[in-house]
């Protein structure tokens, strides 16, 4: 009698369960949200921007020689974790999926942390206790002769700014020029002049009107290139503070300027919060509207006259950026790298001095005359 062999499983049978474990497990990784890690170090911080795949919820703990972002969800880090010979941050390394964990190092004293918008982008400045020592109070000349200049570079780091038809980028132009500024301005030993950023580095809205502020500048001047959908739009123009902005293009201009560095300050939000940081802000510079209107129109008549651009005007809009200054202060857009023709020309070096000798005439221009007015009246000088 022959014995019948029971059949085991087929083999493609029993692969079934593993494919449909595989494919359900495929889609929930694919879905995480990925965290892209830059690490970008300099003498007095060490700063982190995590780039995300897309908005995700989180929380930052600090405690015990660590640093840690836990997420609300599992995440995919790349790198996944590194080392560095530095006395601020040792490593960082990301745990139970949903955890990046920095090791601080003696030096670290401290965090600041501010997001960024499109994409999503948490930076994180590692303050370094070394430096405690030289960020002491600034001791002020009692010279009334000696001003302080801060210069303000737009842009840096990951933003880049406005990028031109053949790929100018904004930041490194904005940068030169400060630079090119700077050195012209300084040739007089009566004038300080201090940029926000010396280097390609992403530098807070917020901190570069403190850098103002905690320098008590005598002006603050902010430099950018401008960008318009209309490739034919040429001409450089020069804005001071206010809520109201002249105009929808102006309004719009400030909406991307703060945009880009994830500030919103859309009119259609009614939070009472928001209008009262408007308010504030406003009331900050109020006492300096003349004085930012006259330099304004310094700066525009220079640019118009030395560089031959098409004059566009002086402009009023909600720039974050001027928002607080407890100075004179305007943002000069001075010229548009989204038009080919002058985008060629801030590749010269000659159009940048000569862009660069424009607004330092109208600087000393304007210094000459808020010197006047304070002989005039004592009390329009600065508190």
């Amino acid at each position: 009698m022959t014995k019948c062999r029971p059949m085991g499983t087929p083999r493609s049978l029993r692969l079934v369960p593993l494919l449909v474990l595989l494919a359900a497990a495929t889609p929930v990784f694919a879905q995480r949200t990925r965290v892209n890690v830059t690490v970008d170090r300099s003498s007095t911080s060490t700063r982190l921007i995590l780039t995300h795949s897309e908005q995700i919820g989180y929380v930052i703990q600090e405690g015990n020689g660590r640093l840690e972002v836990i997420y609300s969800q599992p995440v995919v880090i790349d790198p996944a974790g590194q080392r560095f010979d530095d006395d601020v941050l040792k490593r960082y390394d990301q745990r139970r999926g949903n955890r990046l964990v920095l090791r601080t190092g003696d030096s670290f004293r401290g965090y600041e942390s501010f997001e960024l918008h499109n994409p999503f982008r948490l930076v994180l400045d590692l303050q370094n206790a070394s430096m405690d020592s030289v960020l002491t109070t600034p001791s002020f000349d009692p010279d009334p002769r000696r001003k302080i200049i801060v210069i303000d570079p737009g842009h840096g780091g990951v933003e880049t700014g406005a990028i031109g038809p053949t790929g100018l980028r904004e930041k490194e132009v904005v940068l030169d020029l400060a630079r090119r500024l700077q050195r012209r301005l300084q040739r007089d030993h009566n004038l300080t002049v201090v940029l926000t950023r010396d280097e390609d580095r992403l530098i807070g809205l917020d901190e570069r009107t403190a850098i103002a502020n905690y320098n008590r500048a005598d002006l603050f001047l902010s430099i950018h290139l401008n960008a318009s959908p209309r490739s034919t739009a040429t001409g450089a123009e020069t804005y001071f503070l206010s809520n109201d902005a002249t105009d929808d293009a102006a309004r719009t201009l400030a909406a991307l300027e703060n945009g880009a560095a994830g500030v919103r300050l859309d009119p259609v939000d009614k939070a009472p919060d928001h209008n009262l940081d408007l308010v504030l802000w406003d009331l900050a510079q109020n006492q300096y509207l003349a004085e930012s209107s006259l330099l304004a129109e310094r700066v525009q008549w220079h640019l118009n006259a030395l560089t031959g651009t098409r004059n566009r005007g002086v402009r009023q809009a909600p720039f974050r950026v001027l928002m607080g200054a407890t100075m004179p202060a305007v943002l000069v857009e001075a010229g548009f790298v989204s038009n080919i023709e002058e985008e060629e020309r801030f590749r010269s070096m000659e159009y940048r001095s000569r862009v660069a000798e424009a607004i330092e005439t109208a600087v000393r221009e304007f210094l000459h005359e808020l010197d006047r007015l304070q002989l005039l009246d004592p009390r329009a000088g600065r508190p």
